[in-house]
Protein backbone atom coordinates (compact mmCIF):
# COMPACT_ATOMS: atom_id res chain seq x y z
CA UNK A 1 0.00 0.00 0.00
CA UNK A 2 1.17 3.64 -0.79
CA UNK A 3 1.79 6.10 1.71
CA UNK A 4 -1.08 8.41 0.05
CA UNK A 5 -3.19 5.51 0.29
CA UNK A 6 -2.65 4.53 4.23
CA UNK A 7 -2.85 8.43 4.90
CA UNK A 8 -6.43 8.59 2.75
CA UNK A 9 -7.63 5.29 4.56
CA UNK A 10 -6.83 6.71 8.30
CA UNK A 11 -8.65 9.88 7.51
CA UNK A 12 -11.59 8.13 6.09
CA UNK A 13 -11.58 6.37 9.21
CA UNK A 14 -11.37 9.26 11.56
CA UNK A 15 -13.82 10.72 9.95
CA UNK A 16 -16.75 7.80 10.07
CA UNK A 17 -15.50 8.13 14.14
CA UNK A 18 -15.99 11.78 14.15
CA UNK A 19 -20.02 11.39 12.57
CA UNK A 20 -20.57 8.36 14.77
CA UNK A 21 -19.49 9.90 18.05
CA UNK A 22 -21.63 13.06 16.85
CA UNK A 23 -24.90 11.12 16.44
CA UNK A 24 -24.51 9.13 19.53
CA UNK A 25 -24.42 12.84 21.44
CA UNK A 26 -27.36 14.15 19.48
CA UNK A 27 -29.29 10.68 20.78
CA UNK A 28 -28.40 11.22 24.09
CA UNK A 29 -29.63 14.46 24.01
CA UNK A 30 -32.82 13.23 22.59
CA UNK A 31 -33.30 10.71 25.76
CA UNK A 32 -32.72 13.04 28.35
CA UNK A 33 -35.91 14.70 29.93
CA UNK A 34 -33.82 17.63 30.73
CA UNK A 35 -31.95 18.55 28.24
CA UNK A 36 -34.38 20.97 25.76
CA UNK A 37 -31.71 21.74 22.99
CA UNK A 38 -32.54 18.69 21.04
CA UNK A 39 -36.04 17.42 20.92
CA UNK A 40 -38.41 15.82 18.49
CA UNK A 41 -40.69 17.69 15.95
CA UNK A 42 -43.79 16.78 18.29
CA UNK A 43 -42.56 18.08 21.08
CA UNK A 44 -41.55 21.46 19.91
CA UNK A 45 -44.82 22.85 20.24
CA UNK A 46 -45.06 22.09 24.22
CA UNK A 47 -41.12 23.34 24.81
CA UNK A 48 -41.86 26.83 22.61
CA UNK A 49 -41.85 30.02 25.18
CA UNK A 50 -43.29 32.03 22.28
CA UNK A 51 -45.78 34.55 24.11
CA UNK A 52 -48.94 34.58 22.96
CA UNK A 53 -51.54 36.94 20.91
CA UNK A 54 -49.67 38.53 17.67
CA UNK A 55 -48.87 37.27 14.71
CA UNK A 56 -46.03 35.14 13.93
CA UNK A 57 -43.25 35.37 11.10
CA UNK A 58 -42.19 32.44 9.42
CA UNK A 59 -39.16 32.08 7.97
CA UNK A 60 -37.78 28.75 6.57
CA UNK A 61 -33.71 28.73 5.34
CA UNK A 62 -32.31 26.36 2.80
CA UNK A 63 -28.69 24.99 4.31
CA UNK A 64 -27.19 27.03 1.98
CA UNK A 65 -28.34 30.01 4.03
CA UNK A 66 -31.11 31.29 1.33
CA UNK A 67 -35.31 31.22 1.60
CA UNK A 68 -36.73 27.93 1.29
CA UNK A 69 -40.45 30.23 0.50
CA UNK A 70 -41.36 33.47 0.83
CA UNK A 71 -41.83 34.44 4.57
CA UNK A 72 -45.34 34.02 6.07
CA UNK A 73 -46.99 35.70 8.48
CA UNK A 74 -49.74 33.72 10.66
CA UNK A 75 -52.23 34.40 13.93
CA UNK A 76 -50.79 31.85 15.85
CA UNK A 77 -47.61 30.60 17.43
CA UNK A 78 -48.99 26.85 17.35
CA UNK A 79 -50.00 27.24 13.46
CA UNK A 80 -46.39 29.60 12.82
CA UNK A 81 -44.63 26.01 14.78
CA UNK A 82 -47.52 23.67 13.03
CA UNK A 83 -46.23 25.42 9.18
CA UNK A 84 -42.66 24.66 9.59
CA UNK A 85 -43.08 20.89 11.45
CA UNK A 86 -44.81 20.53 8.36
CA UNK A 87 -41.82 21.27 6.30
CA UNK A 88 -39.31 19.49 8.38
CA UNK A 89 -41.37 16.45 8.35
CA UNK A 90 -41.39 16.32 4.37
CA UNK A 91 -37.90 16.32 4.50
CA UNK A 92 -38.00 13.42 6.60
CA UNK A 93 -36.13 15.15 9.43
CA UNK A 94 -37.36 13.79 13.14
CA UNK A 95 -35.73 15.99 15.59
CA UNK A 96 -34.39 19.58 15.44
CA UNK A 97 -31.88 21.52 17.95
CA UNK A 98 -32.77 24.42 19.10
CA UNK A 99 -30.36 27.31 18.93
CA UNK A 100 -32.67 30.37 20.63
CA UNK A 101 -35.91 30.11 22.53
CA UNK A 102 -37.63 33.00 23.91
CA UNK A 103 -41.07 34.64 24.08
CA UNK A 104 -40.36 36.64 21.00
CA UNK A 105 -37.83 34.38 18.91
CA UNK A 106 -37.79 30.27 18.33
CA UNK A 107 -35.09 29.30 16.03
CA UNK A 108 -34.00 25.52 15.23
CA UNK A 109 -32.48 23.58 13.13
CA UNK A 110 -32.18 20.21 11.12
CA UNK A 111 -29.17 18.14 13.71
CA UNK A 112 -26.71 17.78 11.27
CA UNK A 113 -25.48 19.08 7.31
CA UNK A 114 -27.00 16.81 4.59
CA UNK A 115 -24.99 15.99 1.96
CA UNK A 116 -27.61 14.98 -0.49
CA UNK A 117 -26.89 16.91 -3.63
CA UNK A 118 -28.88 19.37 -5.20
CA UNK A 119 -32.53 17.62 -4.68
CA UNK A 120 -32.11 15.93 -1.57
CA UNK A 121 -31.48 17.33 2.10
CA UNK A 122 -31.40 21.08 1.35
CA UNK A 123 -34.34 22.40 3.90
Amino acid sequence: MEPDQIIGLVGGVILIIISWVVTSKRERQLDDPDDDNVIYLDELKNKAKLQKGGKYLVRVLRQSGNLQKADQILPSAEQAIGKVISTFKRARIEYVIIEKNTETELFFRRPYYSHGGSAEGKK
